[in-house]
C-alpha cells in the first residue's frame, strides 16, 4: 500500500483526492509553473512514483484539478429574469469564481484543457441563447465571445490590483502630456463597473436575431 506521513506523523493511504488536494494547494501557492509531480510527493512527504500510481502525468493532474474546481462552479441561473439576464448573471459569476483561482487562467487561456463538468456552462448558454431565436452556430459563436471576453478581464485583473495601481498610474502619468488629467482618469475607473457594462453591451448585441 501507498502511505505517506502526515503532519501528525502518522502514517496514511494516498488516494487520488488526496493527490488531488496536494496538487491543488501546490498551484494555488505557487501557480501552474511550480506545479510538479516531484513538489506534490514533498507536499505529501512521498516518493514521486507514489504519486504515479493515481496520475499518469502532470496532464492528467491538471485536468483532475480543472474538474475539482469546476464541482466549485455557482449554479446556473434557470428562472429569474430574461435569457439575457441570466447570461449576464451567470459570466458574472463565472468571472467572480475564477478570479478566486487565479492560477486556473493559466490553463484556460492555453485552451488544451478543458474540465468536463464546466460543458454544463457551454449547453446552458446555448439553450438561453436559443430561447432569444439564435440557432446552434450563433449560440456557439456568442458563447466563444463571451468566454474571450471573461478570459481577457481574468488576465487584466492582476494589473488592477491595489499593490499595482499606483505603480501603474506613475508609469501612465510619466508617459503623457498631461499627467494630472491622466491620474484623474485612473483614479476614476472602476473596473468592475466597466466589466459588468462590457458584458451587457455585448450580450445584447449578441442576442439580436
Amino acid at each position: 500500500m501507498v502511505t505517506r506521513t502526515s503532519s501528525s506523523g502518522r502514517r496514511q493511504f494516498l488516494t487520488r483526492g488526496i493527490v488531488v488536494a496536494a496538487g491543488r494547494r501546490v498551484a494555488e501557492s505557487e501557480g501552474v509553473d511550480g506545479l510538479t509531480i516531484r513538489r506534490v510527493a514533498a507536499e505529501l512527504g512521498a516518493a514521486p512514483m507514489a504519486i504515479y500510481r493515481h496520475v499518469k502525468d502532470k496532464q492528467e493532474l491538471i485536468l483532475a484539478l480543472l474538474e475539482d474546481v469546476a464541482k466549485g462552479l455557482p449554479p446556473l441561473p434557470e428562472d429569474e429574469g430574461t435569457p439575457q439576464e441570466r447570461i449576464v448573471a451567470a459570466f458574472v459569476s463565472v468571472d467572480a469564481y475564477l478570479a478566486q483561482h487565479v492560477w486556473v487562467v493559466e490553463i484556460l487561456r492555453q485552451g488544451e484543457l478543458f474540465a468536463p463538468r464546466a460543458a454544463a456552462l457551454f449547453m446552458w448558454t446555448l439553450d438561453r441563447f436559443g430561447e432569444l431565436g439564435l440557432d446552434d452556430h450563433r449560440a456557439t459563436d456568442a458563447y466563444a465571445k463571451l468566454w474571450w471576453y471573461v478570459l481577457g478581464h481574468l488576465c487584466y485583473l492582476p494589473g488592477v490590483a491595489p499593490e499595482r495601481r499606483a505603480a501603474r498610474e506613475e508609469l501612465l502619468s510619466s508617459s503623457v502630456a498631461d499627467p494630472e488629467r491622466a491620474r484623474r482618469a485612473v483614479r476614476s475607473f472602476d473596473h468592475e463597473a466597466a466589466f459588468l457594462g462590457g458584458l451587457q453591451t455585448l450580450v445584447d448585441a449578441l442576442s439580436r436575431p
